[in-house]
């Protein structure tokens, strides 16, 4: 017995009761495998019974109480269109009959004139034919469907006749040719092929259906459109042989325009970078992160180290740096392996081939490169830049030079000056004031107090102008030296102050120190002494100076109140010590912190000292 689901179920569609009992004998006479036989007298039952059973197969009777010929099987085909019919008729319906059979009708049957085989023949029959129908009509949708869905222009070519078959409605929206489902000239076709394009073409697909091989095709060619311009196209084709001769290929041509022209653009772009990239003003690296080998350079490469490209790219990134910059290196490459997204910058040294160090500028970043992960390096050469800041730098330093030696120089010109006005004009003067209070004070009744006051005030006054004058001359340097000077400059401090004062010189001598030095650091002792009195409130100051075999250094020290030197403005005494320190090429530092004290260190090469440059 076959399975329940493969049983047939029949609707038989009939008014004449007699004809439904000998229809329905018949059925069963001819040992197909039926299941289920209905019975419906008129369309509107059978309307009702096919809108819940789908039923095998359909035995209609064209006159019926509620239509009639044609009709019936219109109304009952558009309601079951996937089940087949085989029609019922009489001796004078023949024409009505074969009407319905191009309508979609499946079969017809004359009544009385068949028997159980020949039913049951009509019956297979008209299943298996409806079924392969019903299977083409799927296939053609589904075809409808893929062409639809594609944007490719769909052709057949039949190569016997030279006709080409545009498929669908993708030809007329794709290149702007009213040619759907219609067959043209296998010229029409070539000729609007592009004339640079057309006998490679022509070759081609001649070849290929001229050869016994491979049954597929492709070609990349420019197709003139309806507008004038030609559009690049991808053609494809699968060539069909019966009894081993082509006989059609069925292809499709897809507009490849955008594409290609974004090609060309890479392709441009790709030109100006590699412009860009060869012929670039600045050095260019890339190197393997990994091997850290050099994979690509430019000329500008190739010029700046002297190595040929060749060579270049048998080298890696250490090769060219010197042994004292590994460590530098090594950092900068954990680094930027660490960080994809990282730009460097920075100046580094380079070696040549010849093993001349040049300096470069270097801005670096991660790409991709030949699938490998890599750094581009763009290098400039600041060499000649460097040296000459270096230079310009240097010049600086000697105009700067220059002029606080000239300040100075104005400086202790304009002390002398004074020194000696103040010895010579106003000291005199004061020495005449006295000798006209001691004559006025015989003259008066002894013991007279004012005489006596003025001439103390007076006396006083002609001391601190010789202390002010000796100081500013300083005549201790020439005569007796710097110690003797610093000591004297001491002891006038502990004199009217109460302060614990401390000199060490054990290390120094001054035989070889020409005058100038030694009277800068005279100068430099006076300036901050007198910063201590003025500014420190402190009860102890040490001054030390020494030398050795390099250099000469002095440092002064006290325990006042010091000051933030990141807050407080550089005064007009640091100025001119800083001065006084620069012009020797000495160095200068200053410890401080508010109730801190302050401690100033100061060197110089000993060759400031003993020569003058």
């Amino acid at each position: 017995m076959p399975e329940s689901n493969a049983l047939l179920r029949i609707l038989v569609v009939e008014d004449n009761p007699a004809d439904q009992v000998v229809l329905e004998a018949l059925l069963w006479k001819t040992r197909l495998p039926i299941h289920q036989i209905t019975r419906a007298s008129s369309n509107a039952e059978a309307d009702a019974w096919l809108n819940k059973e789908k039923p095998s197969l359909i035995l209609l009777d064209l006159s019926l109480p509620d239509s009639m010929g044609i009709d019936s099987f219109t109304h009952i085909n558009q309601v079951a269109p996937a089940i087949p019919i085989i029609v019922l008729t009489g001796l004078s319906d023949m024409d009505m009959a074969l009407e319905t059979m191009a309508a979609g009708a499946q079969d017809y049957l004359v009544k009385g004139e068949f028997d159980e085989k020949l039913l049951s023949k009509s019956i297979q029959y008209s299943i298996e034919r409806k079924r392969n129908l019903e299977n083409m009509r799927v296939s053609n949708e589904r075809y409808n469907i893929v062409v639809q869905a594609t944007s490719d222009a769909v052709w057949e070519m039949n190569l016997a006749n030279q006709t080409v078959l545009w498929v669908g409605d993708n030809f007329k929206k794709t290149f702007g040719y009213d040619l759907v489902d219609v067959y043209v000239d296998a010229t029409d076709w070539i000729i609007k092929i592009h004339p640079e394009d057309r006998e490679r073409v022509q070759t081609s697909i001649t070849n290929a259906y001229s050869k016994s091989g491979s049954p597929y095709w492709k070609e990349e060619y420019r197709f003139l459109k309806a507008d004038g311009s030609y559009a690049y196209v991808l053609d494809r084709g699968y060539i069909i042989y019966e009894n081993d001769q082509p006989v059609r290929m069925i292809g499709a041509m897809q507009d490849i325009t955008e594409r290609k022209e974004s090609a060309e653009k890479i392709l441009l772009s790709e030109k100006r970078y590699r412009s860009l990239f060869y012929y670039n003003p600045m050095a260019i690296f890339i190197w393997d992160l990994q091997t850290q080998q050099i994979l690509e350079v430019n000329d500008m490469a190739v010029k700046e180290y002297g190595y040929t490209r060749e060579e270049l790219l048998k080298l890696t990134i250490w090769d060219l740096r010197s042994p004292e910059h590994y460590s530098k290196l090594k950092q900068f490459i954990e680094h930027i392996s660490s960080a994809p997204e990282m730009d460097s910058g920075g100046t580094w040294e380079h070696l040549t081939k010849s093993g001349e160090r040049i300096i470069m500028n270097v801005y670096s970043h991660r790409i991709q490169y030949s699938g490998k992960d890599a750094v581009m390096a763009i290098a400039q050469n600041v060499t000649a830049k460097l040296l000459l800041e270096k230079k310009l730098e240097e010049e600086r330093m000697i105009k700067q030079k220059e002029i606080a030696e000239a300040v100075i120089n104005t400086q202790e010109t304009e002390r002398h000056d004074i020194s000696r006005e103040l010895h010579d004009n106003v000291n005199q003067q004061l020495t005449v004031a006295m000798m006209y209070i001691a004559s006025a004070e015989k003259k008066q009744v002894p013991g007279s107090e004012l005489l006596r006051q003025s001439a103390d005030y007076i006396l006083h006054a002609i001391e601190e102008i010789r202390r002010l004058s000796k100081g500013l001359v300083t005549p201790l340097i020439k005569d007796f030296g710097l110690v003797k000077a610093i000591e004297s400059v001491l002891e006038d401090v502990q004199a009217v102050k109460d302060m614990k004062i401390e000199f060490l010189n054990d290390t120094f001598f001054e035989d070889d120190i020409h005058y100038d030095f030694k009277l800068s650091l005279f100068r430099i002792v006076q300036e901050q002494v007198n910063n201590v009195l003025k500014h420190a409130r402190a009860s102890t100051l040490k001054v030390e100076l020494g030398r050795n075999q390099n250099s000469i250094y002095l440092s002064i020290y006290d325990n006042g109140v010091g000051f933030d030197a990141s807050v407080q403005k550089k005064g007009i005494g640091l100025y001119n010590i800083t001065s006084r320190v620069e012009l020797f090429n000495g160095t200068i530092s200053i410890h401080t912190a508010p109730t801190a004290g302050c401690a100033m260190h100061m060197s110089f090469p000993i060759t400031q000292a003993i020569m003058r440059h």
